[in-house]
C-alpha cells in the first residue's frame, strides 16, 4: 500500500510540472515597458533650400572655405529645368563633392542637442568656447545669417560643446556636427575621375618607362587592309609589327578594374615642379576612350613606400595619390590578351591558297557565282564552289582543312632574325587583289621561326609538331575523308 501511494504522489507532481510547462509555454509574452523617449533639442531649424552661402573656419585652414550656391539649366527631355549646385570661392575653385557640402547644410538645417550642459555659463574656457575651434555661418535667401561655434570634445569622446550664437546656452551635439566644422577643402573635394563605359571602349594606349607600348582600336578604326588579318570588335594594333586579334572577354577581364580608378589623396594644387613627383616626364601613361566621346588619361610618376603612387590628368596641373594596387590591370603583358593565331585570314577575303613544303605544293580555290533573288524581299544567292588542285571537293572537307591552316598557333614570342628555307609557305590570295603569306622556318631542335609576309626579323615562335597535323590534314582531304 505504501508503495502504491508513493508512486500516486509522483503521478501528481509529473501532472503539476506539465501544467506549469504548458502555461509557460502558451503564456503571452510581457509587454515592454514603454519609455518616453527625451524630446530633441532644437538648436538651428531652417529650410535648407533657403541656404545660399556656408562658410567655415578652423584650426586646419589657412583662409575660411566659401561655399556658394549657384544654378543652372538643364534639359531632361522635353523640359528644362533648374539646379542647384555649390561652388566654393576660396581659397580657389576646384571639383566639389556635392553631398559633402549638403552634409554640412545639415549641420545649420536640422542641429539639435543631446542636452543643455549649463542655461547662462559665466566660464566659457571651460568648454573651449572662448576661443572656438571651428566657426561655421549659414547665410539665407534673405540675408538672414546663422553662426554656430564649436568648442571641445566632451569627455565622452563622442560629443562636442557648441553655441549658436545670439543663444546663451552651452549644448552638446553629436561627432558629425564637430567633424564637419573642422573638415579641411580636401574632405568636401570630388575624388573621382572622369567615367568611362570600359563595355563600349574604342580606343586604349599604355606607355611609359621599360615597357613596350600597348594600343588597342575597334576595328572600325583601322584599315580594310589590316581588319583582313582577324575577327573580332578590337585589333592590337603596339607593340607588334602587324595587328593582332584582341580577346575580348580577357581585355574585359582587365578593363572591370577601370571603375576603381580614384584619387586617394590631393598633394599639390598648383605645383611649380613636377620633377618632385615624377611627373616631369611620366612612368607611365594610360589613355582610355569609349564610343559615346567619354576619355579617361592618367600620367603616373614616383612611387611612395605606402604603397601609393603619384598622377595627373591632363586637364589640371594638380598632383594626387592613388593606391598602386587600383593600377595593377594594366600591367599585363601583350600576348595574354591577343589571339595566337600566326596569320588568320578570314575565308571571305580568300578566293584561294597555295600551299608549300616537304617536297610538295597543293591549291586550294573558291569560286563564287551571285545567283539573283526572284523577290524583291529575298536576299541574292552566292554560290560557291571549292576545289583542290583544280578538283572539285565537297564543302564540309575544304573548310575543315582551311580551319587548319588559319588554326596554326604561335607558341612563344621572341624576336630575332630567322635563317635558312621554309619547311611551309602558305599564300592567301585575296578576293580584292594581292596577296598575304605566311612561313615557318627552322629555327632549333623544337621551334620554328614564323615569317609573315617576307619579313625575316621574326616576332614568334610555333612548336615544330605543328605541321604534322597540317600535313595530316591536307593528305585527309586529298585522300576525299569526310568527317561525319
Amino acid at each position: 500500500m505504501k508503495r502504491k501511494r508513493s508512486f500516486i504522489a509522483i503521478l501528481v507532481v509529473l501532472a503539476l510540472l506539465i501544467g506549469v510547462y504548458v502555461y509557460l509555454s502558451n503564456r503571452p509574452p510581457d509587454t515592454p515597458e514603454v519609455v518616453d523617449k527625451e524630446p530633441a533639442i532644437d538648436i538651428s531649424k531652417l529650410d535648407r533650400e533657403k541656404i545660399v552661402e556656408l562658410s567655415i573656419d578652423n584650426g586646419s585652414l589657412e583662409e575660411p572655405l566659401i561655399f556658394e550656391k549657384e544654378t543652372k539649366t538643364v534639359k531632361k527631355g522635353d523640359k528644362e529645368e533648374t539646379e542647384s549646385y555649390w561652388v566654393n570661392t576660396t581659397p580657389y575653385p576646384v571639383k566639389l563633392l556635392q553631398s559633402k557640402v549638403d552634409e554640412l547644410s545639415r549641420s545649420f538645417s536640422s542641429l539639435t542637442a543631446e542636452v543643455v550642459v549649463e542655461e547662462d555659463p559665466q566660464d566659457l574656457s571651460r568648454y573651449g568656447l572662448d576661443k572656438p575651434t571651428a566657426t561655421g555661418t549659414a547665410t539665407l535667401d534673405d540675408n538672414t545669417k546663422v553662426t554656430i561655434k564649436l568648442g571641445n570634445k566632451t569627455a565622452e569622446g563622442t560629443t562636442w560643446y557648441l553655441m549658436k550664437e545670439g543663444d546663451p546656452k552651452v549644448y552638446t551635439v553629436y561627432n558629425q556636427h564637430g567633424q564637419r566644422l573642422n573638415s579641411a577643402l580636401s574632405d568636401f573635394r570630388d575624388k573621382t575621375l572622369p567615367t568611362v563605359d570600359a563595355t563600349m571602349m574604342s580606343y586604349l594606349n599604355i606607355s611609359g618607362e621599360d615597357r613596350r607600348e600597348i594600343e588597342i582600336k575597334i576595328s572600325d578604326d583601322i584599315s580594310e587592309e589590316q581588319a583582313t588579318y582577324g575577327i573580332g570588335l578590337y585589333f592590337m594594333t603596339k607593340p607588334f609589327k602587324r595587328p593582332r586579334g584582341v580577346d575580348s572577354e580577357k581585355l574585359g577581364e582587365n578593363l572591370e578594374k577601370l571603375s576603381g580608378l580614384n584619387i586617394k589623396d590631393f598633394v599639390e594644387d598648383h605645383p611649380t615642379d613636377l620633377s618632385k613627383y615624377g611627373l616631369d616626364q611620366p612612368k607611365l601613361q594610360f589613355l582610355i576612350k569609349d564610343t559615346e566621346g567619354n576619355t579617361m588619361e592618367l600620367s603616373f610618376g614616383n612611387k611612395l613606400d605606402d604603397g601609393t603612387i603619384y598622377f595627373k590628368t591632363p586637364d589640371s596641373d594638380a598632383v594626387y595619390l592613388m593606391d598602386q594596387s587600383r593600377m595593377e590591370f594594366m600591367e599585363f603583358e601583350p600576348m595574354t590578351i591577343t589571339d595566337k593565331f600566326a596569320l588568320l585570314m578570314n575565308i571571305q577575303d580568300v578566293d584561294g591558297v597555295t600551299i608549300e613544303g616537304r617536297g610538295r605544293k597543293n591549291t586550294l580555290s573558291i569560286t563564287r557565282k551571285t545567283e539573283k533573288a526572284e523577290d524583291e524581299d529575298e536576299e541574292d544567292e552566292v554560290i560557291e564552289t571549292f576545289f583542290l588542285d583544280g578538283e572539285e571537293v565537297e564543302e564540309k572537307p575544304f573548310k575543315s582543312f582551311y580551319q587548319s591552316l588559319i588554326g596554326i598557333i604561335i607558341d612563344m614570342e621572341k624576336p630575332h632574325t630567322a635563317q635558312g628555307t621554309p619547311d611551309l609557305k602558305i599564300t592567301y590570295h585575296k578576293v580584292e587583289g594581292g596577296d598575304a603569306t605566311v612561313a615557318v622556318h627552322p629555327h632549333d631542335r623544337d621551334f620554328y621561326s614564323l615569317v609573315v609576309e617576307g619579313d625575316m626579323e621574326s616576332e614568334f615562335l610555333i612548336y615544330k609538331n605543328r605541321l604534322d597535323w597540317v600535313f595530316n590534314d591536307l593528305d585527309s582531304l586529298i585522300a576525299g575523308d569526310v568527317e561525319e
